[in-house]
């Protein structure tokens, strides 16, 4: 096996994780410092470290190569969910214990569909328009390729999971849901800038190898 195509198991194995577990620690919400009654689920914080990850893939290996780790991840999130589901079912030792494990792990038809079908459609329009302005930009301007790709996408994973979720789902008002949704984009967006300089070393690490470590030899790139 190539160094390249372990570089990309590694990545993929990295983006699966992260896609599974920001859905299943969104069970905790986070309260925020400054913000008076205001709370974020976990699993926001993390997930927007998988566009990165897909803009990265989509960048050294190409967008097939992307769209495979997409198809992957959300296989997983099914398996994921289908194993928690079969958990539930099994019998527990105690009322308060099923209780407990239901509250945490337990999620309802609805939550599951709004978070894999925003997920599956923000990540494939990430993946198609990063590689429309790498087309249209060349080899310059990573900077535009990767924020203008993922801050376009997230705000379509915001829209659907909150007018899915939020509104169809749990009834609330669009009153209620915007101030949400407003604050999810923005957080999200964030992260995105924040993390510029570190797509900029994921970009240089994956694009060169090292032949031995602790060697002082020539850094060799790797074909794509």
């Amino acid at each position: 096996m190539s160094r390249k195509e372990k570089i990309y198991q590694v990545i993929a194995a990295a983006f699966c994780i992260i896609v599974v577990m920001s859905n299943i620690i969104s069970a905790k919400m986070v309260k925020l410092p400054f913000f008076e009654d205001f709370s974020i689920p976990a699993g926001l914080i993390i997930y927007p470290l998988t566009f990165l990850l897909s803009d990265l893939v989509t960048e050294i290996f190409g967008p097939a190569k992307a769209k495979l780790m997409v198809y992957i991840a959300f296989g997983m999130n099914i398996l994921s969910f289908a194993m928690i589901e079969f958990a539930l079912m099994l019998p527990a030792a105690s009322f308060e214990e099923q209780n407990d494990f239901h509250n945490v792990l337990g999620a309802s038809g609805i939550r599951i569909f709004s978070s894999l079908f925003a997920y599956f459609v923000a990540q494939m329009v990430d993946i198609l328009l990063y590689a429309w302005i790498k087309k249209m930009t060349g080899d310059g301007m990573l900077w535009l390729r990767n924020n203008g790709s993922t801050c376009a996408s997230q705000l379509i994973d915001t829209i659907l999971i909150d007018i899915i979720y939020l509104y169809y789902g749990l009834g609330m008002t669009l009153e209620q849901v915007m101030p949400i949704m407003m604050f999810s984009y923005a957080f999200k967006s964030f992260v995105s800038v924040a993390n510029t300089p570190l797509f900029y070393l994921f970009i240089y690490l994956c694009k060169y190898e090292w032949a031995t470590f602790g060697k002082n030899e020539e850094l060799k790139p790797i074909a794509t």
